[in-house]
Formats: structure tokens, C-alpha cells, sequence
């Protein structure tokens, strides 16, 4: 522990401990689940679906020799969305180096340095670029808009796909609700509106801590919960979803068919990114079902070229007055199916 000279009384000394580092929580639950995957890359700023669906008919009999029944072909729908934007910037000044304390910097006996001052900046860029996309990925499964909080690009995915949100009330006010038979209705509707051949690992519920300490707490609940919870399960207590990638910042809970997983996630300036008291249901394993895409940065070099997830550009002025810092991120997040995606209240 080093000595230092007082910053309210030049003539004493004081003890300079440890800094206190205060980290803002970074939740990247959608990111861990995987439904998105990895992201891919596009070329240009609009991303194009082909909506096609199949059917088949029953075909009657008829005397023969007769051909009347006749084959359709099948239908299908364009759908194309605007890839948002989303840019930051910052710069080094001199001053920003000159005669400064390094932060952390032992007793101040370390002086600041540019690399120091890069690296702090390009890592609070890079943590903000991730934290955006991760924030427009629960807003997603929570509203089904595609996120551009200043309104460059409006879209809902329902409002496109012509699908009307499928909505549970569990009640769980009510403490003789049946909630198994909640449960086995977000399954069903699931299962009914999934039309494709994956093989679906399991049903998640991503919820509100409201809809969580709801749940746990009914009548119908409790005691599969205390149960769930027990010593015989040690490493499920405050561990989040066992298998799933998660960690202690999630608890979960498996009733009913579907892995509930608390989700504490906030949006500084508008809060909750899980509607309070509400919860939402959709299905792990699929591959189309979600998605994201990354168009290119907006530099001549760069032009139809494959996107990548976020750029850091560094220019220095020529007359040495400053270093700029020019980032950006130009992602979509996609739900190809919205109608696998269930609201719980």
C-alpha cells in the first residue's frame, strides 16, 4: 500500500488503496442462448427475404381415366428491411495525456499515456457496440421491432409477416390457476406455427423478475420449484440454465416443458428490456428462426464488400492536434418465424 500526499491537506500523508472499479453489468443472454448464431455478413444495405409457402392437397378420388384434379404451385411473398446504423466517434487530444494521472495509476507515480488512452477509449466503444446489439436482440423478441431508437428505420416483423402476436394469460395471480395447462398452450401454438423440419431442443422462457418470483410462488408451483431447487440439485441454485451457457446472473427454473430463464436485462434510459411482468416463449435448436446480418461501413474501400460486426477507424491530424476515432456497426436482427414467438402475462 503506497503513501501519498493529501489532496485536502498538502501537509499530511494518506494511504492510497486499491481503485473501486464499478462495471455496468453486461447481460448478453441472447448471445449465450445462441438463437441468433453468429451473425453473417451482407454487401449491401438492404437485406431481402423470399417468403415461400408450401402446402399440399388432399387429392380426391375420382372414375378412371378422369385427370381434372389439378396441381398449384406455391405462393410466396418479398420482404426487405433497411440494415440501421449505428455510429460512434471520439478523439485524443493532447490534453487529454499532458500532466494527467493514468487512471489507476499507483500513488499517481504513473503518468498517462497514449496507448493507455486508445485502449481505454476503443474498449468502452467496443463494449458499447455490444451491448446495442444485444439490447436490439431482447427488444426484438420482446416487441418484434427492429431497433433504431431514433426512427432512421421503422419495422415490426409482425406488422410484415401479417402475424398477429400470440398472447397466454397465466394468471398467476389467481392461485388456482392450472399453469401446466399455460404452459402446454405456448408448447402447442409453438409446435403448430414452427413449419420447418428442424428438431427443436427445447421451449425457452425468457421472463421479467416479475413473471419469475410470480411463477415460483404459485400455489401450483412452489413446491416443484423448492423441489427443483433442493440440495439434490446444488449447482442449479443461482447458476442460471445448467447446459444452456449461462452463468449466476440468471436463475432458472424448468416446469411444464419450458426452461424459465429470469432475465434482469435494462436499457438506461427506457428500462426493461423484458416487458414488466411478462415473459416470452420461443424455441432453441431451430436455424432459420433468428438471425443477424452486417452490412459494410460506410468507406469507399469498403463498398460491396462482405460486412463485418463493427469497424474502428484511427486518423491522425496532420497538424497534430488530435487522433479521431471513427466506429461503427450497420446490423439487422431478424425473426423469420414471429409467430414461434409467444408473449406471457
Amino acid at each position: 500500500m503506497a503513501i501519498i500526499r493529501s489532496y485536502d491537506n498538502k501537509f499530511e500523508v494518506i494511504d492510497y488503496t486499491q481503485e473501486l472499479m464499478n462495471i455496468p453489468n453486461q447481460w448478453g443472454l441472447f448471445q449465450k442462448l445462441g438463437i441468433f448464431g453468429a451473425g453473417e455478413g451482407i454487401t449491401t444495405p438492404t437485406l431481402a427475404i423470399e417468403e415461400i409457402n408450401k402446402s399440399y392437397g388432399l387429392i380426391k378420388d375420382r372414375v378412371r381415366g378422369d385427370r381434372s384434379a389439378q396441381n398449384q404451385d406455391y405462393t410466396r411473398k418479398m420482404h426487405t428491411f433497411a440494415v440501421p446504423h449505428f455510429p460512434m466517434d471520439d478523439a485524443i487530444f493532447p490534453r487529454d495525456i499532458q500532466g494527467k494521472i493514468a487512471y489507476g495509476g499507483q500513488a499517481g507515480n504513473t503518468v498517462e499515456t497514449l496507448d493507455a488512452v486508445r485502449f481505454r477509449k476503443m474498449e468502452r466503444i467496443r463494449i458499447s457496440h455490444s451491448a446495442t446489439l444485444e439490447t436490439a436482440r431482447a427488444l426484438l423478441i420482446n416487441t418484434g421491432d427492429l431497433y433504431a431508437p431514433n426512427g432512421t428505420v421503422v419495422d415490426n416483423f409482425y406488422t410484415a409477416f401479417g402475424i398477429t402476436r400470440k398472447a397466454v394469460d397465466f394468471a398467476l395471480g389467481t392461485g388456482t390457476t392450472n399453469v401446466l395447462a399455460k404452459c402446454e398452450e405456448v408448447i402447442a401454438h409453438i409446435q403448430d406455427n414452427l413449419l420447418t423440419g428442424d428438431i427443436v431442443d427445447r421451449i425457452v422462457g425468457v421472463v421479467s423478475p416479475g413473471f419469475f418470483n410470480s411463477l415460483i410462488n404459485h400455489a401450483k408451483v412452489v413446491n416443484a420449484y423448492q423441489y427443483y431447487a433442493s440440495e439434490s440439485e446444488p449447482l442449479r441454485k443461482r447458476l442460471g440454465a445448467q447446459g444452456a451457457g449461462l452463468d449466476a446472473r440468471f436463475r432458472s427454473f424448468e416446469f411444464g416443458g419450458i426452461l424459465f430463464i429470469e432475465y434482469r436485462g435494462q436499457l438506461a434510459d427506457s428500462g426493461a428490456l423484458i416487458t414488466a411482468n411478462e415473459a416470452r416463449f420461443f424455441p432453441l435448436g431451430t436455424m432459420d428462426t433468428f438471425g443477424t446480418y452486417f452490412a459494410p461501413a460506410e468507406r469507399f474501400d469498403l463498398v460491396n464488400t462482405v460486412g463485418q460486426e463493427a469497424y474502428m477507424f484511427e486518423t491522425r491530424d496532420v497538424k497534430g492536434t488530435k487522433i479521431e476515432i471513427e466506429t461503427e456497426s450497420n446490423f439487422l436482427n431478424i425473426v423469420r418465424r414471429p409467430a414461434v414467438v409467444v408473449r406471457g402475462y
